[in-house]
């Protein structure tokens, strides 16, 4: 099964034991990933590739990761009530608007896509019922508007602590990975290089840099 690609927002806010990062739980009758702590997130819709009327600094983002920002904002709205981005004095009046557009204008701020950092992709094992090729996100919790809330797919949305040890709640080794790149990138030690973080043979956990494609038989994605 080819993955179908997608997009996940890492949001952080606060320093050291008050580090906190927002998630939510997956349903327990959804067919992927239930009862798991994720980050919001999901498919890439066709909205997602045309310009919204409330974005700037488009400029920031190269068309692949452009379009998976878009989603990436617009799930973690749909998901959570949160919107990313920063006030606007006024934005003109549509011809045409998007449920998330329509969310922006009413909260009078523009999705500002330089506030995305880009974190790195994972692609979904192929033994999985579902497969996902997602480009990871983060962004400073400074720029989140509105209260975390529960919605039809995540449950325990919220804030949760990250700065202690052991961290709470428990979270899937992709997410963890991506989670430690945030943070470096966050901290300057990143390296500049975005990694591709997938599973060989169904069990081994393979990491690349995102430009190098592994064989099929090793991620099941051919770019």
């Amino acid at each position: 099964m080819r993955p179908r690609d997608a997009a996940a927002l890492i949001l952080l806010r606060g320093e050291g034991r008050d580090l906190e990062v927002l998630l939510g739980r997956r349903l327990p009758h959804l067919r992927f990933m239930p009862g798991i702590y994720v980050f919001p997130g999901g498919a890439i819709d066709p909205e997602d590739r045309a310009a919204w009327g409330v974005e700037s600094e488009s400029e920031a983002l190269p068309p692949r990761l452009l379009k998976a920002a878009r989603a990436a904002l617009r799930e973690t709205w749909e998901e959570t009530g949160v919107l990313i981005g920063r006030p606007a004095a006024s934005l003109a009046a549509p011809d045409s608007a998007t449920a998330i557009e329509g969310a922006y204008r009413a909260s009078r701020l523009t999705a500002t896509m330089n506030l995305l950092s880009y974190v790195g992709r994972a692609i979904t094992p192929s033994h999985s019922a579902r497969r996902f090729n997602t480009r990871f996100f983060v962004v400073e919790g400074v720029h989140a508007f509105g209260e975390p809330k529960p919605g039809a797919e995540l449950e325990d949305v919220g804030w949760h602590p990250i700065g202690r040890r052991p961290p709470d709640p428990p979270l899937r080794e992709v997410s963890r990975f991506m989670l430690a790149r945030a943070l470096a990138l966050r901290a300057g030690t990143a390296s500049a290089e975005p990694p591709l973080f997938y599973w060989k043979g169904g069990r081994r956990i393979g990491i690349c840099r995102e430009g190098f494609s592994p064989p099929a038989a090793e991620c099941g994605e051919r770019r």
